[in-house]
């Protein structure tokens, strides 16, 4: 009996304590999938759900009616973005054959021309256009050229095209070195073909997905861009979606302006989500990168081997129809991206307008004006905001990595994808509708709208990088006697960091200029760097505009640069580090 008894109390603690292990693995397998979850939904979930309830709040009869009477808005939307489109994927595929099945020469340097239009806002890239092209602009105090109509409808498609053809071109060159085999058209070369038929007849058809997945893509960042219609529509009265949602929530207090902007929004949102979603399945033929649309095409320029004009091309002579394609090349990437820096450069160094550009004109007066208090709290406000944004990203990404063990992430994974898909005025909107009852006017705001916006930036390169982990590295930990959480700690999470520091990185650079969500979330004290840019030009200055403008650049570039590195594209370009 007493054995027995003893037995009995002896094995009850044991079982207890069995029941307790098995509930804190339960509790440590669930936690991060709960706390992942509930993230999502503070700042995705619930602005959205408040968006689509205030749109439904009074039938849809008032929102249909408010959206019908922005037509025209609409009807810009769309024909300006697909004329942008077509620029943008014209410009993209054309610098990308000629640096990639080309010996055109100076191709590194076309990459990092290409790298810096990429870097460099689409609004400061529209001033630029306007200082360089515009009316009294560099051209025209140089040669006596200029085109007036750049602003207005023109403009925007020509600069939101230029904006959008860094993207286009990194992701055709991906296109090239993942689905298009040089190997193809050396065989069809040796088979009599000439470049251009080698060109039309393999290249060409192999990349028919790349080009519908790249056309999508710069349809969607045409008519979400904010920037570009602000600078070049707004004093031309030329109105587009983004820019009429900005004006309703901005400078109007009639209640029907609110509920137009909702359902801009709603329409935005719904059109973003299917063209995002055919992007993704198209481009998802190729199998480039698993990490998504915008990160793909970055790895492949820095770790894909050179294309087949690269290798030994120090050792050949150029031939002419090499120099006529570098000749090309450097005059639609001058074009497009030097020429309009210049532009800006030469404003922003020129005493006053229609003095003529020249070291008797130069000046650094504009850039000491400009940074006074109010522009440099802004940068702080942009600083602070973008380093917060980078930090909540990486936590959030080292939390969706500890929750990939459990279950149902797979729908976080796609709501944060239909977030950075989302319109920044569309997402704005519903930030300001869940909180802006108490944090209207503030910077947690702008903070809560840049981490719904930019959290799959950091989600996507670290769950590529964790299905890249082999299995096996993590069998063979748990084997050795560790841990869930210590393998987590000394395998996986080391494994991860560069994904996790480039996500970062880049979640830095697209907070420091972002203005769609800036200009409509801020207030008094939480104006952010871009928003004075975009307001000074709003207000005619336009040396200081250009000097802030190429300051908010060179920012920009310089938090690039650590990704760039990080990432080999600086010695895919000849840079080492």
């Amino acid at each position: 009996m007493t054995d027995t008894s003893t037995t009995s109390l002896g094995s009850e603690p044991a079982t207890g304590g069995s029941a307790a292990r098995g509930a804190r693995r339960l509790a440590r397998r669930w936690a991060p999938a709960a706390a992942l979850s509930v993230a999502a939904g503070l700042l995705v979930g619930l602005p959205l759900a408040v968006l689509l309830r205030t749109a439904l709040e009074e039938g849809l009869g008032p929102l249909l009616e408010a959206t019908a009477s922005a037509g025209p808005a609409i009807w810009a939307t769309i024909w300006t973005s697909l004329g942008a489109t077509a620029l943008a994927v014209g410009v993209g595929a054309l610098i990308a054959l000629l640096t990639e099945r080309t010996d055109a020469p100076g191709r590194r340097g076309l990459r990092l021309a290409m790298l810096v239009a990429l870097i460099v806002p689409g609004y400061v890239a529209a001033l630029g256009w306007l200082n360089a092209y515009g009316p009294g602009g560099l051209l025209d105090d140089l040669f006596g050229v200029a085109a007036p109509a750049l602003v207005g409808p023109l403009g925007i498609v020509v600069v939101m095209g230029v904006e959008a053809a860094p993207i286009a071109y990194l992701i055709v060159v991906a296109g090239l070195h993942s689905r298009a085999e040089p190997d193809l058209e050396r065989a069809a070369r040796a088979s009599g073909a000439s470049a251009i038929d080698a060109i039309r007849s393999i290249t060409m058809p192999l990349l028919r997905p790349v080009f519908a997945g790249a056309a999508a893509i710069a349809f969607v960042l045409s008519v979400t861009s904010f920037g570009v219609p602000a600078v070049l529509g707004i004093p031309a009265g030329f109105t587009t979606m983004t820019t009429r949602i900005y004006r309703d929530l901005a400078f109007s207090s009639d209640p029907a302006s609110f509920v137009r902007a909702v359902g801009l929004a709603i329409v935005l949102a719904v059109g973003a989500a299917v063209i995002i979603a055919l992007a993704d399945w198209l481009l998802e033929r190729r199998r480039a990168d698993r990490s998504g649309v915008f990160a793909g095409p970055i790895g492949h320029m820095g770790q894909s081997a050179p294309g087949p004009q690269e290798e030994g091309a120090g050792r050949r002579r150029v031939r002419p129809r090499a120099l006529a394609a570098g000749a090309v090349a450097w005059l639609v990437v001058g074009t497009i991206v030097i020429v309009p820096l210049l532009g800006l450069l030469s404003t922003a160094l020129n005493r006053a307008p229609g003095l003529p550009p020249g070291p008797s004109s130069w000046t650094l007066d504009n850039f000491r004006e400009v940074l006074d208090p109010r522009t440099l709290e802004a940068l702080g406000n942009s600083v602070v905001l973008a380093a917060a944004a980078a930090a909540g990203v990486i936590a959030l990404a080292a939390l969706a990595v500890m929750a990939r063990r459990g279950r149902g992430v797979g729908l976080t994974g796609s709501l944060l994808g239909l977030t950075f898909a989302l319109p920044g005025s569309t997402l704005a909107v519903a930030v300001l509708l869940a909180y802006g009852a108490s944090l209207r006017n503030t910077l947690l705001i702008i903070l809560i709208a840049y981490l719904a916006k930019f959290w799959a930036l950091g989600y996507r390169p670290v769950a590529a990088g964790l299905d890249a982990i082999p299995a096996d590295a993590y069998r063979a930990a748990r084997v050795s006697g560790a841990g869930a959480w210590t393998t987590m700690r000394t395998v996986v999470l080391p494994a991860l960091r560069p994904m996790i520091v480039a996500g970062g990185l880049i979640v830095f650079m697209f907070g420091l200029h972002e203005v769609t969500m800036s200009s409509l979330l801020y207030g008094p004290g939480s104006a952010t760097l871009a928003v004075v840019v975009l307001n000074l030009q709003q207000l005619g200055e336009v040396g200081l505009t250009a000097a802030l403008a190429l300051v908010l650049a060179g920012i920009v570039t310089l938090a690039a640069l650590p990704l760039l590195g990080r990432t080999g594209v600086l010695e895919r370009v000849g840079w080492r580090r």
